[in-house]
């Protein structure tokens, strides 16, 4: 294993850039991950790791010798300069350097899936990802214009679960919504309108189903919401206003995936 003694290490500046800059990522085509169990999870899910960095005091050093065994570039760090790289109040002294995956699919001509239009927050892409994976969604088809898969917030979220299910992404929400109709899917969207229709009103009893949540402030854009078969809301208390989208999502797919 490489001991790396300076925190102007080429290694270290490049994993800082990666857990900062989407630019950076999008041009090395790499993305950082932080914790064993997060690790080891998109190791399971057959993302290959570049790189792993331990620090000087790890209880992980069977597996980072397992994983340079494998061929896999490890380096251990001073426990100074680890935690000035590392993301978490709390770290078990593993970071690793992943290539991305290709994130593309076919649709099934029968399934169950989750649109994401515009969403922003981190940690709300993260929250509707795992929640998708717990409920055996099909698969996830997030906006270009959506905050970043990769960022290291929704990694630790998903806890590496974001490459189980399959995700794609769209640069035309209209195009990909003619290609479900095309395929008899029924699409609902997501929206508080006086016209929408309530959770408890609806039954999810078709194959292919299709759910749209748009961007935490602003919703649906209307061209979208008039292609949609139909337009739904979850009936709230008078004393809130809206319901944050993750939780919105994670009470929709769960109705969603006990009826179909």
């Amino acid at each position: 294993m490489l001991k790396i003694t300076s925190k102007d290490n080429k290694g270290i500046k490049s994993v800082k850039k990666l857990f900062n800059e989407k630019k950076y990522r999008d041009l090395t085509n790499l993305f950082v991950a932080e914790s064993h169990r997060v690790i080891s999870t998109l190791i399971a899910n057959n993302i290959k790791m570049r790189n792993l960095f331990v620090s000087a005091n790890s209880k992980h050093f069977k597996f980072a010798q397992d994983c340079e065994n494998k061929g896999i570039n490890v380096s251990i760090l001073p426990l100074s300069i680890f935690n000035d790289l590392s993301n978490l109040n709390t770290s078990d002294g593993l970071i690793a350097v992943f290539n991305k995956p290709k994130n593309n699919f076919d649709l099934l001509q029968t399934g169950k899936y989750i649109i994401l239009d515009r969403l922003q927050n981190p940690g709300n892409l993260g929250s509707i990802i795992r929640t998708a994976v717990a409920f055996n969604i099909d698969g996830i088809i997030i906006s270009n214009d959506s905050v970043d898969l990769y960022h290291p917030t929704i990694i630790r979220a998903t806890m590496g679960t974001c490459f189980s299910l399959p995700i794609k992404f769209t640069t035309s929400l209209t195009d990909t919504i003619n290609q479900l109709h095309k395929q008899k899917f029924k699409i609902y969207a997501t929206a508080l309108l006086s016209t929408a229709k309530q959770l408890n009103e609806i039954t999810f009893n078709k194959q292919s189903i299709a759910v749209i949540f748009g961007n935490e402030g602003n919703g649906l854009k209307d061209n979208i919401l008039k292609i949609c078969d139909d337009v739904i809301h979850i009936p709230i208390s008078k004393k809130i206003d809206s319901l944050n989208v993750a939780v919105s999502a994670g009470i929709i797919i769960y109705k969603l995936c006990k009826q179909s």
